[in-house]
């Protein structure tokens, strides 16, 4: 797998070094997913059973409902419409059926990920979701008018961010992030 820099590297930096961090227990810990690999998946009506296949080898029961995401043992596979899924993981297969129309996204994503004891009160400030809707664990919304993807685990959320808003919503998140105790990771 290509590691892609992110360009976020400095930015977090730069952030974590004028905030002033006091005690060891943070109410919102905020870091980069470095390393993920996304590709997306297309299908059809008729490629339905052979999609499912294809996520039966990789430990995925059954093709996720339309904003959930189902997880296998190395991968994931998210539902961001009716007829796409992106596969996500540390290691993507290497081929992937043609007739599913890969493509990589790896290189197009920054993954932020909000942690701690108040990262949902922080994730109810960027943007109008519901993450107490417990039949939806993927998220299409926008946070500052950039559409972006959130997938909500426990007390987690992992934001999957376009690439050439990467710097600016990052930014925008750690300002909002400073009515809390919050760390860099």
């Amino acid at each position: 797998m290509v590691e892609y820099r992110s360009g976020l590297e400095n930015l977090l930096a730069k952030k974590s070094a004028s905030l002033s961090q006091t005690g060891t227990n943070p109410d919102v810990v905020i870091a980069e997913r470095k390393g993920l690999s996304i590709c997306q998946l297309s299908f059809f009506e008729d490629q339905i059973s052979d999609m499912k296949s294809l996520l039966k080898k990789h430990g995925i029961s059954d093709i996720p409902s339309f904003s959930q995401i189902k997880s296998g043992k190395t991968l994931s596979a998210a539902r961001v419409e009716m007829e796409k899924i992106w596969l996500i993981g540390e290691d993507l297969p290497d081929a992937l059926d043609a007739s599913f129309y890969p493509l990589d996204l790896s290189s197009a994503r920054n993954v932020i990920r909000i942690s701690g004891p108040r990262a949902g009160d922080m994730m109810a400030r960027l943007c109008a979701v519901d993450f107490n809707d417990n039949a939806r664990n993927f998220f299409a919304t926008g946070i500052h008018h950039v559409g972006v993807h959130i997938h909500k685990h426990s007390d987690v959320f992992d934001i999957y961010i376009p690439r050439s808003f990467g710097e600016s919503i990052t930014d925008y998140i750690i300002d909002i992030s400073q009515q809390y105790h919050v760390q860099m990771a």
